[in-house]
């Protein structure tokens, strides 16, 4: 049973091997947009990130597993689509990557930033991974929109099946840095824009709230610990007659 003790947890659930496969595919993925075999290494930077992210939370054993699976569910599904020439196939695959991302998200900021009460580099990586997690997951829900309405924005960058402009329409959007050259025309692409914009916005704050209220509470700790040794050092000295 893999736990956070386990050699291979403690070797390779390093956050910054998570954050690695998520650069590479936000990097990637652009650079070979216009090569045919573009889906074919996006499903294996997905397996690469499958791998990562659940060692990056084998920790805890629950969220180990659940990522696990949501990952496993996620490449299997998205495999056999090459193969299952049916439209009603997109949805389980679609639905279990950004299953996946969403909970990886979540299980990451759980578990490093409000289960811990110390800011370490693993904190601050696992902080990123969290963000970067978000604006993953919602482009490939943006991806899957334009699959099944190719009309549900407006902008010449979205023309074909352009997973790279996804993923720039999902952090353009988080940032609120908004261009305007690639809009909502539909409800519900309108509803997972402007939930992308609050929900990047919302995990902003939370995060550095939560980074700065750790920080002061451990340098309270440590000042109350120093008026204790001065305290009883003063009290183990022997009193002046």
């Amino acid at each position: 049973m893999l736990d956070g003790s386990h050699p291979l947890v403690r070797r390779l659930g390093k956050q910054r091997y998570l954050f690695a496969s998520l650069v590479a595919i936000l990097i990637l993925q652009p650079l070979l947009s216009s090569d045919a075999a573009s889906p074919f290494w996006r499903a294996i930077l997905l397996i690469v990130i499958m791998i990562a992210g659940p060692l990056a939370l084998a920790t805890r054993r629950f969220d180990f597993y659940l990522s696990l699976v949501l990952g496993v569910l996620m490449v299997a599904s998205r495999w056999l689509a090459q193969y299952v020439q049916a439209d009603w196939w997109l949805w389980p695959g679609n639905f279990a990557t950004v299953a996946f991302f969403m909970m990886l998200s979540v299980l990451l900021f759980r578990q490093q930033l409000l289960g811990n009460r110390q800011v370490t580099k693993e904190t601050l990586v696992a902080a990123v991974n969290a963000y970067l997690c978000i604006g993953i997951m919602y482009a490939f829900a943006y991806h899957f929109l334009v699959q099944i309405n190719p009309a549900a924005f407006s902008g010449d960058m979205l023309s074909g099946d352009r997973f790279d402009a996804c993923i720039y329409l999902s952090f353009v959007t988080m940032t609120t840095l908004g261009y305007g050259d690639i809009t909502p025309n539909t409800e519900l692409a309108a509803v997972l824009t402007w939930t992308q914009a609050v929900v990047g916005q919302l995990y902003v704050a939370l995060t550095v709230a939560r980074i700065v209220g750790v920080m002061a509470s451990r340098h309270s700790e440590v000042l109350l610990r120093e008026e204790e040794i001065v305290f009883e050092d003063e009290s183990a000295r022997p009193k002046m007659r």
